[in-house]
Protein backbone atom coordinates (compact mmCIF):
# COMPACT_ATOMS: atom_id res chain seq x y z
CA UNK A 1 0.00 0.00 0.00
CA UNK A 2 2.76 2.54 1.16
CA UNK A 3 4.55 1.72 -2.32
CA UNK A 4 1.31 2.48 -4.20
CA UNK A 5 0.78 5.98 -2.25
CA UNK A 6 4.79 6.46 -3.15
CA UNK A 7 4.50 5.49 -6.48
CA UNK A 8 1.30 7.55 -6.50
CA UNK A 9 2.65 10.79 -5.11
CA UNK A 10 6.27 10.46 -7.41
CA UNK A 11 3.92 10.71 -10.76
CA UNK A 12 1.35 12.53 -9.91
CA UNK A 13 2.60 15.19 -8.29
CA UNK A 14 4.78 16.43 -11.27
CA UNK A 15 1.78 16.28 -13.33
CA UNK A 16 0.18 18.03 -11.79
CA UNK A 17 2.46 21.04 -11.04
CA UNK A 18 3.99 20.17 -15.62
CA UNK A 19 0.25 21.16 -15.87
CA UNK A 20 0.19 24.19 -13.21
CA UNK A 21 3.45 25.28 -15.18
CA UNK A 22 2.26 25.25 -18.71
CA UNK A 23 -0.80 27.53 -17.51
CA UNK A 24 1.85 30.62 -17.53
CA UNK A 25 2.47 30.07 -21.31
CA UNK A 26 0.40 32.84 -22.97
CA UNK A 27 -0.58 31.20 -26.84
CA UNK A 28 -4.20 30.29 -27.12
CA UNK A 29 -6.27 32.29 -24.81
CA UNK A 30 -6.44 35.59 -27.19
CA UNK A 31 -9.76 34.13 -28.31
CA UNK A 32 -10.35 37.26 -30.38
CA UNK A 33 -13.31 37.16 -32.58
CA UNK A 34 -12.15 40.16 -35.11
CA UNK A 35 -14.68 42.43 -36.68
CA UNK A 36 -15.93 40.94 -40.12
CA UNK A 37 -14.66 42.41 -43.23
CA UNK A 38 -17.35 41.04 -45.54
CA UNK A 39 -19.80 38.10 -44.42
CA UNK A 40 -20.38 35.82 -46.66
CA UNK A 41 -24.70 35.94 -47.31
CA UNK A 42 -25.81 32.57 -47.43
CA UNK A 43 -29.45 32.47 -49.78
CA UNK A 44 -30.45 28.80 -48.14
CA UNK A 45 -31.57 29.01 -44.33
CA UNK A 46 -30.34 25.62 -44.04
CA UNK A 47 -27.43 26.05 -44.98
CA UNK A 48 -26.57 28.79 -42.96
CA UNK A 49 -27.73 26.96 -40.05
CA UNK A 50 -25.16 24.25 -40.83
CA UNK A 51 -22.54 26.48 -41.38
CA UNK A 52 -23.75 28.20 -38.17
CA UNK A 53 -23.27 24.89 -36.03
CA UNK A 54 -20.34 23.01 -38.21
CA UNK A 55 -18.24 25.28 -39.78
CA UNK A 56 -18.16 29.05 -38.22
CA UNK A 57 -16.13 28.09 -34.80
CA UNK A 58 -12.86 27.58 -36.95
CA UNK A 59 -14.00 29.59 -40.14
CA UNK A 60 -15.14 32.61 -39.55
CA UNK A 61 -14.65 35.08 -36.69
CA UNK A 62 -18.06 33.79 -34.89
CA UNK A 63 -16.08 31.44 -32.66
CA UNK A 64 -17.52 30.44 -29.57
CA UNK A 65 -14.64 29.74 -27.15
CA UNK A 66 -15.95 27.04 -23.90
CA UNK A 67 -14.02 27.15 -20.56
CA UNK A 68 -12.03 24.58 -21.85
CA UNK A 69 -10.51 26.91 -24.41
CA UNK A 70 -8.59 28.70 -21.65
CA UNK A 71 -6.90 25.67 -20.16
CA UNK A 72 -3.62 24.39 -21.58
CA UNK A 73 -2.62 22.41 -23.40
CA UNK A 74 -6.43 22.42 -24.60
CA UNK A 75 -6.04 25.96 -25.69
CA UNK A 76 -3.05 25.50 -27.89
CA UNK A 77 -4.79 23.01 -29.75
CA UNK A 78 -7.84 24.80 -30.11
CA UNK A 79 -6.59 27.88 -30.92
CA UNK A 80 -3.98 26.17 -33.62
CA UNK A 81 -7.03 25.11 -35.27
CA UNK A 82 -9.17 28.15 -35.07
CA UNK A 83 -5.72 30.13 -36.69
CA UNK A 84 -5.75 27.72 -39.42
CA UNK A 85 -9.51 26.96 -40.11
CA UNK A 86 -9.57 30.67 -40.34
CA UNK A 87 -6.51 31.03 -43.05
CA UNK A 88 -8.11 28.00 -44.92
CA UNK A 89 -11.56 29.44 -45.43
CA UNK A 90 -13.09 32.61 -43.79
CA UNK A 91 -16.39 33.16 -44.34
CA UNK A 92 -16.26 36.23 -42.07
CA UNK A 93 -13.48 38.06 -44.99
CA UNK A 94 -15.37 36.90 -47.77
CA UNK A 95 -13.68 39.93 -49.77
CA UNK A 96 -10.54 38.26 -49.45
CA UNK A 97 -9.57 35.17 -51.23
CA UNK A 98 -10.91 32.06 -50.51
CA UNK A 99 -10.45 28.38 -51.77
CA UNK A 100 -12.56 27.07 -54.98
CA UNK A 101 -15.16 25.64 -54.10
CA UNK A 102 -14.70 22.50 -55.60
CA UNK A 103 -12.05 22.68 -52.74
CA UNK A 104 -14.60 22.99 -50.26
CA UNK A 105 -16.94 20.58 -51.62
CA UNK A 106 -14.24 17.58 -51.45
CA UNK A 107 -13.27 18.49 -47.86
CA UNK A 108 -17.16 17.96 -47.03
CA UNK A 109 -18.05 15.23 -48.99
CA UNK A 110 -14.95 13.34 -48.21
CA UNK A 111 -15.86 13.85 -44.39
CA UNK A 112 -12.42 16.17 -43.32
CA UNK A 113 -14.67 18.24 -42.44
CA UNK A 114 -15.82 19.04 -39.91
CA UNK A 115 -12.89 17.27 -38.14
CA UNK A 116 -13.49 13.95 -36.20
CA UNK A 117 -11.52 16.00 -33.02
CA UNK A 118 -14.08 18.87 -33.30
CA UNK A 119 -17.50 16.37 -33.73
CA UNK A 120 -16.56 14.25 -30.90
CA UNK A 121 -16.83 17.27 -28.19
CA UNK A 122 -19.78 17.00 -26.47
CA UNK A 123 -21.07 20.64 -26.96
CA UNK A 124 -20.73 19.98 -30.95
CA UNK A 125 -23.49 17.33 -31.79
CA UNK A 126 -24.69 19.34 -34.07
CA UNK A 127 -21.51 19.06 -36.44
CA UNK A 128 -22.17 15.59 -36.98
CA UNK A 129 -23.70 15.98 -40.36
CA UNK A 130 -26.08 13.56 -42.00
CA UNK A 131 -25.15 12.67 -45.73
CA UNK A 132 -28.90 14.73 -46.18
CA UNK A 133 -27.14 17.94 -43.98
CA UNK A 134 -24.22 17.28 -46.18
CA UNK A 135 -25.89 17.02 -49.41
CA UNK A 136 -27.64 20.53 -48.26
CA UNK A 137 -24.38 22.48 -47.22
CA UNK A 138 -22.60 21.48 -50.51
CA UNK A 139 -25.53 22.98 -51.88
CA UNK A 140 -25.57 25.82 -50.21
CA UNK A 141 -21.97 26.56 -50.94
CA UNK A 142 -22.84 26.34 -54.48
CA UNK A 143 -24.99 28.91 -54.38
CA UNK A 144 -23.02 31.04 -51.89
CA UNK A 145 -19.97 30.72 -54.40
CA UNK A 146 -22.55 31.74 -57.39
CA UNK A 147 -24.52 33.82 -55.51
CA UNK A 148 -22.13 35.83 -53.66
CA UNK A 149 -18.63 34.47 -55.12
CA UNK A 150 -15.67 35.53 -52.55
CA UNK A 151 -13.40 38.24 -53.57
CA UNK A 152 -10.84 35.99 -55.53
CA UNK A 153 -10.35 32.50 -55.70
CA UNK A 154 -7.33 30.50 -54.65
CA UNK A 155 -6.14 28.66 -57.58
CA UNK A 156 -3.56 25.79 -57.40
CA UNK A 157 -3.38 24.53 -53.41
CA UNK A 158 -5.87 22.51 -51.83
CA UNK A 159 -6.12 23.54 -48.30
Amino acid sequence: MFLLLGLLRKLVVPVVLLLGLIQLVPYGRAHSNPAPTKTARFTSAAARQIVANACADCHSYRTTWPWYTNVAPVSWLVQNDVDGGRRALNFSRWDTAQPALAVVVDKVSSDEMPPLKYKLMPNHAKARLSDAEKRRLIAGLRQLYAADPPASIRRGRRE
